[in-house]
């Protein structure tokens, strides 16, 4: 297995796995849209991707995303990790720890504050795979979203 950053020639085979990731979300499939929205991301250099190659196939059974944002307080990066998904048949096999690992790796190399996400609260494998990576649980801010439809 390899992680490595992902690139343009990449885009047809991420596509297909973010399309399962956000299926997984409950999200209607839209390989198109998917596309379309990784190759916004790459043209504009709005988010680092990792993908899991497997070395004998080529194919990408795995990738995580992130997003930078910017404290004004600690006046410094971080990065969000907003997107993390294995392939079912590929998972409890090591590759989300991979991917998170050089998520961690990439932030500490441009000294980024840290890395931030947020999982679904029925998440439970992912929660537990989080904290034995070193995330805590945020106690002290909470969170709020406004929807502007």
């Amino acid at each position: 297995m390899k992680i490595r950053q992902a690139n343009y020639n990449d885009i047809s085979k991420l596509a297909e796995l973010f399309d399962l990731y956000r299926q997984f979300y409950n999200q209607k499939s839209d390989l198109t849209g998917a596309i379309q929205y990784l190759k916004d991301r790459m043209e504009h250099g709005q988010s680092i991707i990792f993908v899991a190659e497997e070395l004998s196939t080529g194919n990408l059974v795995g990738f995580t995303q992130l997003y930078p944002v910017f404290s004004s307080i600690s006046m410094q990066r971080s990065y969000l990790l907003n997107d993390l998904y294995v392939k079912k048949e590929y998972r409890k096999n090591g590759i989300a720890k991979l991917l998170i690992q050089e998520a961690k790796s990439f932030t500490k190399a441009f000294q980024g504050k840290g890395l931030e996400l947020s999982t679904s609260m029925h998440n439970t494998n992912a929660q537990s795979l989080y904290e034995k990576e070193g995330f805590l649980k945020e106690t002290e801010f909470l969170t709020y979203f406004w929807k502007s439809t």
